[in-house]
Formats: C-alpha cells, structure tokens, sequence
C-alpha cells in the first residue's frame, strides 16, 4: 500500500475515533462537543465520497447513506446552537432581544436531547461499527496492485476532482437554477469537500496542509455569507425594529465577508500551484 493511502486510512481512524469519544462530551454539554462530532461525520463522509471509485462499493454506499442520515440529525442540534450563539452575540447590548433569545436557548436544549437519545441508539452504534469494519479493509481488489490498495497518483487524482469541483461549482454560482444563495451553498459545500481530502494526504504530500488551510478559509467566509439566511429564517414572521436591526447587521457583514471570498479562493488556488499538486488530471463526472 502507497504511504498516502495509508495516511487516508490513518484519517479515517481520527474520525471514528472521535465519533466513538464524543457522545459523552455531547451529554455532558461540554462546549464545542456536538460542532467537533459533526465535524468528524462530515469528514468522514466528504473524504468516503472523493475516493469512492477506489473503495469497496457495496461497503461504501451503505456506510454513505447511513452518515446521511447522522450527519442530518446532529445537524439540526448544531444549527440550533449556531443560530442562538450568533443572535447572543448579534443582540448582546439588545435588552429587548431577551425573549426572542430565551425562546432560541429553548430550542437549542431541545434539540441536543433529541440528539443525545440518537447517539445512545442501536443505529448510531451499528454506524460507527460499519465505519470501523470499512477503514480495516476500504479498497477495492485490484489484480494489478496484487492487493495493495491505491498508490499515491490513484489518491492525489482523486483529491484534484474534489478540488475541480470547487471551481466548477464557483464559475457556477450565480448560474444556479435556486438562487446565487443556492449557489454559494454549494461552493461552501465543495470547498469543505477539497479541504478534507487534502487533510487526509497532508500527513503525507508536501504542501497539503496548507492548500486545506486556505479552503478551510474559503468555507468559513462563504459561512459568513450565509449567515444572512439564517438570520432572515429565524426572524420571519418577527417584524418590529429589532428585526431590521439584526437584518442590517447581518446584510452589512455577509457583504463585507462576500468581498474577502474571491480573494480566498484565489490564495487557495496559489497554495495549490505553489504545492506543486498530482491532481492534473481533467475532471471526473460526479460518481
């Protein structure tokens, strides 16, 4: 097995770790616990799908749907705590947003418990399980490789799909048949997508490390961007001027966050060159 497979594998290890670990953290209400669970999940199934034609397939897909629906339901405790986190601080010198922010703290709690009763379920452990049978044997037979798994151009070509993703979906944005809201999801979407699988090889490639700390940047402005969607959902139906007051706010960062995004991708395009990356070939269709 080539060393950057390896290191793949090593990756994934770090996931289900994390996964096995972290309910209790979640349960105990220690800070950053449901982000840093969600997180594992998403790399997990981000990095399963960029080297999926390299895995065992039935064993790949199973584990796939399964993390879809993980990673559904500690998503919607981890946006109940988003979005009362970034009212607090968006209404912090506010008296009058004290309802509307016991009302979202309500939510939050209820949220978590809902996920801490998933976590301790049959069907949250059988997934981890899966995950831990699929990392002690993930690729597919090949009568080349005489069972070494991938070597190290097989896994950088996948990476470099992941990343020609990154810049279809932004020369795409604002032809998005949803919206350039639409669009820019899925630019965030993609670019999560490319930092994970250079985190998988940085152990591994030269330069990887870097290339995933400029698409972590890119992902975390294009956040900011949509942050205003988030603001405007919970606040419908609330008109009044503390409304228009967080919508201004809100409208005033997310432009000022959308200015710094071309410039992050362009670092991150650099980062990529300057790496001196394997990943040339032309972009693969979705599989």
């Amino acid at each position: 097995m080539s060393k950057t497979a390896s290191r793949v594998e090593g990756y994934w290890i770090e996931q289900i770790g994390l996964m096995r670990e972290l309910p209790a953290a979640v349960t105990a209400n220690e800070p950053e616990s449901i982000h840093d669970l969600r997180a594992a999940g998403r790399r997990l199934k981000a990095t399963i799908r960029v080297y999926r034609p390299l895995l065992r397939p039935q064993l790949a897909e199973a584990l796939l749907a399964e993390l879809d629906w993980y990673n559904s339901e500690l998503g919607r405790a981890r946006d109940a705590e988003v979005i009362h986190e970034h009212m607090a601080e968006l209404f912090a010198d506010r008296a009058d947003a004290k309802p509307l922010l016991d009302e979202l703290a309500g939510e939050q709690e209820s949220l978590r418990q809902e996920a801490i009763t998933i976590l301790g379920g049959d069907r949250a452990a059988a997934l981890v399980d899966l995950a831990g049978v699929m990392v002690a044997q993930p690729w597919r037979r090949s009568k080349a490789r005489k069972g070494k798994g991938p070597t190290r151009e097989q896994i950088m070509r996948r990476v470099g799909w992941a990343e020609q993703r990154v810049g279809k979906a932004w020369q795409e944005v604002d032809a998005h048949p949803e919206g350039r809201w639409a669009g820019l999801h899925l630019l965030r979407r993609r670019a999560k997508a490319a930092r994970y699988a250079y985190e998988s090889v940085a152990a591994a490639r030269s330069g990887a490390a870097a290339t995933a700390r400029y698409y972590a940047e890119l992902a975390d402005l294009l956040g900011m961007v949509q942050d205003a969607v988030i603001v405007e959902r919970v606040l419908a139906g609330r008109p009044g001027e503390l409304t228009e007051y967080a919508l201004d706010e809100q409208r005033r960062r997310s432009q000022a966050a959308e200015k710094r995004v071309a410039d992050a991708r362009k670092s991150a395009t650099a980062s990529t060159a300057d790496s001196g990356r394997l990943a040339t070939a032309p972009a693969q269709p979705p599989v």
